[in-house]
Parts: structure tokens; C-alpha cells; sequence
């Protein structure tokens, strides 16, 4: 499942929502956004979980069908990502974040001339959103891989961060010898229009999928599909 960035609704798995990540995200420079992947060790690995699952948090809060309902608690959005460690230390599956440096202005940085170079940055980059590469590991997919939890902070959509998630994310699954790429998303979102928009082709609707966070109605499922 996935998600997208620059629409007003989200997906079964994916979304564009994140309100506060608990370290400081305002006036942040575009041109310090980068994207990378998380390396496969434990140690890299937890060090972004608290950010990813505010993340997550924030989609279910949101309504947002990811895969989980009501209560939902931080703790259970960390235990999502931690019970992924595994395929990410073995490299089954890819973690690509989207992250922007705090570095002070340069009205901030004239004010603050006297200090050292290290206190420049105001703290660790933040992440501005995720998605998961998940290779298929069946002896006869080999060459498949599918897209997950494609999630954008609120405050940052309309800066193309998806669809720079989206690309990085294709490139490491062209590394891996992926020929096609799978997704699901949920039907009448904007997620539809984004995916369509950035080259997935639609391949049908399951009707009354999933149940939504809040448990009080069904939702279907598009899924798309891209060949490499």
C-alpha cells in the first residue's frame, strides 16, 4: 500500500499528513531537503523511528486508512516500524526518507556570528516523509516489488516531496532488478490522481476493502501498477 503528498486525502497505506514531530520544522530552507536510504543497520535504523511514527500517528489520526484503527496509540506506531527492522537489516525491504536540515537563516546566522560552526544547525534533520520499497520474495517475483506507507507531513506538502520519494525509490528498486512496482490506494482519494499523474496505471478496484481508523464505515482499494 501507499501514499502520496500534494492531495487533500490519503490512501489505504499512504498519506500527506504530519502535525508535530517534536522537534522544531518552521522556516526550514527547500534547497536542504535530501533523499536517501536508510542504511541497513539497527543502530541508523531506530534513530528515525520516533519521526516515522509520528508520521504514521498523524495519518491515523487523520482517518486515514493505513492498515490500523482506533485507539492508536505512539507506541503502536513505533512498534509498526521496529517490527520491520528485521527486512530492513537483511535488505528485504527499503526505508527512503525525505529530510531537511535546521540551519539557521542568514539573519539568524549574522545574529549569532559569535558562535561556533557546530551550533549553526539547530538540531537533527527532520523528516518530511517516507516510503517503503518492499522487493517480493518469492522465487517467481523476483522481479516485482510493491510500495508502502508513502507519507508526507501536512505542513510540507506542495514541494513535489512525493513525487522526489517516488523517484528515489524507483531507482533502488531498479538497482534491485525490479521490472514492475504494485500499489494500493484508497478509491476517491486524491491519491488516485497523484499516482496517475506520476505514471502508476490503474488495474481495478476491490470494493469495501478495509475498515476505516475510526470503524464506522468500509473503504475500497485501487491498485496501481508501473513497469520500470
Amino acid at each position: 500500500m501507499s501514499a502520496l503528498e500534494d492531495m487533500t486525502s490519503g490512501s489505504p497505506d499512504s498519506t500527506i499528513v504530519q502535525e508535530k514531530t517534536g522537534v522544531i520544522a518552521d522556516n526550514l530552507n527547500p534547497s536542504h531537503i535530501s533523499l536517501k536510504v536508510c542504511p541497513s543497520s539497527s543502530e541508523a535504523y531506530r534513530s528515525i523511528v520516533p519521526q516515522l511514527a509520528t508520521l504514521l500517528k498523524s495519518c491515523i489520526d487523520a482517518n486515514i486508512t493505513m492498515n490500523f484503527v482506533q485507539p492508536f496509540s505512539i507506541e503502536d506506531a513505533s512498534a509498526f516500524w521496529l517490527s520491520a527492522e528485521e527486512n530492513v537489516v537483511q535488505k528485504k525491504q527499503f526505508v527512503v526518507i525525505a529530510q531537511e536540515s535546521q540551519e539557521f537563516s542568514e539573519d539568524e546566522a549574522e545574529d549569532n556570528n559569535s558562535r561556533d560552526a557546530q551550533h549553526v544547525q539547530r538540531g537533527p534533520p527532520v523528516i518530511l516523509g517516507c516510503v517503503i520499497l518492499y522487493l517480493a520474495q518469492l522465487p517467481n517475483a523476483k522481479h516485482r516489488a510493491e510500495v508502502g506507507k508513502l507519507i508526507v507531513g501536512r505542513e510540507h506538502r506542495k514541494r513535489g516531496i512525493g513525487k522526489m520519494l517516488l523517484d528515489r525509490m524507483e531507482d533502488e528498486a531498479r538497482k534491485h532488478g525490479r521490472k514492475i512496482l504494485v500499489l494500493d490506494t484508497e478509491t476517491g482519494s486524491g491519491a488516485e490522481l497523484f499516482y496517475e499523474r506520476v505514471g502508476y496505471s490503474n488495474a481495478g478496484v476491490i470494493p469495501d476493502a478495509t475498515l476505516a481508523p475510526n470503524g464506522k464505515q468500509y473503504t475500497s482499494y485501487t491498485y496501481f501498477y508501473k513497469r520500470l
